[in-house]
């Protein structure tokens, strides 16, 4: 036996192992039953898993969707889904503060999660515990999972599908404040435009009241008028005419100026006008902004623990444990006797 221990060097790891394969199949049974026992619902609670599937849209503008007067645009398309950039903006919403807040207290989190709201930082470890539970991720396909883990399924599906409920309050609310802010700037600036067109029509009213009505249509007639005059040797008409001419040569230069200023106004306002239309509608907007594709339902098979993995993780780990042990010990034992023989 001796001999043996000796010449345990010249052999290979599965050697060793196989010399010490009782104690360390003791070990590895102990331990499996061991993990089997504690991942019980007596020592860890089951959690089960809810999950719902939305896409982002391309664009949540319902005036931009509903009334787009151009050639089809698949982004301003009702129907299309969003790509990277949309889905990635609708993800930091849903992790948004906003939502966890509403379903904390929809749902009554503090109690459901058993926090402790005597102790110094109760909100940081509340928040915490939302956010381990909730999880939001891309899929492969380019949708958004919203996962819910839960020690109650039908919590945890009603929680994912409150989620769902909160992105459309949440991105409708955000959408709304631009939308009233872009209305009052608009409002203001329509103001601003029919003040103008005001004093421009007043000025030209000014401008009227000196006999400036169609700059092109009475210069023409004008001219004709002197024209005539001339031909038929009537200076007193010649006369009358001159003086209608340097009267309206005096306003005709402003009446045209007013006249083109008018025209520039008017177009500015019924944009302003169409703008704060469109914005009045985003403001109304109560239009989904996702699309679900799933729902969650409550689980009937828990999600955690799962003891067939506890288990198979706990054995390697005792297996591997226990011959770095078994190598130490040895070791320790061959250098004894080295020392031992050497004096």
């Amino acid at each position: 036996m001796e001999k043996k221990r000796r010449d345990f060097n010249s052999f290979s790891l599965l050697y060793f192992i196989w010399m010490w394969r009782k104690p360390i199949l003791i070990v590895c049974c102990t331990t499996a039953v061991l993990s089997f026992f504690f991942s019980t619902k007596l020592f860890i609670q089951p959690l089960f898993k809810a999950t719902a599937i939305v896409y982002a849209p391309r664009t949540n503008s319902t005036a931009k969707i509903l009334v787009n007067e151009q050639n089809y645009n698949e982004r301003l398309d009702i129907k299309a889904y969003g790509v990277a950039e949309e889905t990635e903006q609708m993800m930091q919403i849903l992790d948004s503060r906003d939502i966890q807040d509403s379903i904390i207290k929809k749902f009554n989190l503090i109690v459901h999660y058993d926090v402790d709201t005597t102790t110094k930082h109760w909100h940081t470890k509340l928040y915490k515990t939302v956010t381990n539970s909730v999880t939001i991720k891309r899929t492969q396909y380019g949708a958004i999972s919203i996962s819910v883990m839960d020690s109650d399924p039908t919590m945890a599906a009603a929680i994912a599908n409150e989620v769902t409920v909160q992105l459309d309050n949440v991105k409708n609310r955000i959408e709304r404040e631009r939308a009233v802010a872009a209305y009052a700037l608009l409002e203001q600036q329509l103001k601003r435009y029919d003040n103008e067109i005001q004093r421009i029509n007043d000025s030209i009213k000014v401008i009227m009241s000196h006999g400036v009505f169609e700059y092109e249509t009475q210069s023409d007639r004008m001219m004709q008028q002197r024209a005539i005059a001339v031909a038929q040797g009537n200076s007193a008409a010649v006369q009358r005419l001159d003086k209608e001419l340097a009267n309206f040569a005096q306003w005709a230069a402003q009446a045209e100026d007013y006249r083109q200023h008018l025209m520039l106004f008017r177009e500015y306002h019924a944009l302003c006008r169409s703008k704060m239309m469109d914005a009045q509608m985003d403001m109304d907007n109560a239009m989904p902004t996702k699309f679900v594709v799933q729902y969650a339902i409550a689980p009937d098979k828990k999600e955690y623990p799962k003891k067939l993995m506890i288990m198979a993780v706990s054995t390697v780990g005792a297996l591997i444990f226990s011959i770095l042990v078994l190598l130490v010990l040895d070791n320790v034992r061959k250098f004894k006797i080295t020392s031992k023989n050497e004096e």
